[in-house]
């Protein structure tokens, strides 16, 4: 007898909601020219590159990284924020 091969779990759906997408463009870094994220991380003092090929958010001069665009709400996980009204929601994600 082989043993069965454990069935693989349904793949997680991963997708981005962007809360105000009249006002954010989602982008690819294309080039290594120096350009940062427009927030610090926490606990540092410094404004982090970005760097080709990270998607990051843009509305017209600023440029937010995925993290920083989830820590301060410009994306969320949540499908369903349009059901929750205007109210931002914040999502606790991984730095």
């Amino acid at each position: 007898m082989t043993p069965q091969e454990p069935t693989p779990e349904p793949a997680q759906d991963i997708r981005l909601y962007v809360l105000e997408p009249e006002n954010w463009q989602a982008r690819v870094k294309l080039d290594w020219e120096k350009e940062y994220c427009y927030q610090k991380n926490p606990g540092e003092d410094f404004f982090h590159r970005l760097v080709a090929g990270e998607v990051y958010f843009q509305r017209e001069d600023e440029r937010y990284c995925l993290n920083c665009a989830l820590r301060r709400g410009i994306v969320t996980y949540d499908r369903l924020n349009w059901q929750h009204g205007t109210k931002k929601s914040r999502t606790n994600f991984p730095i």
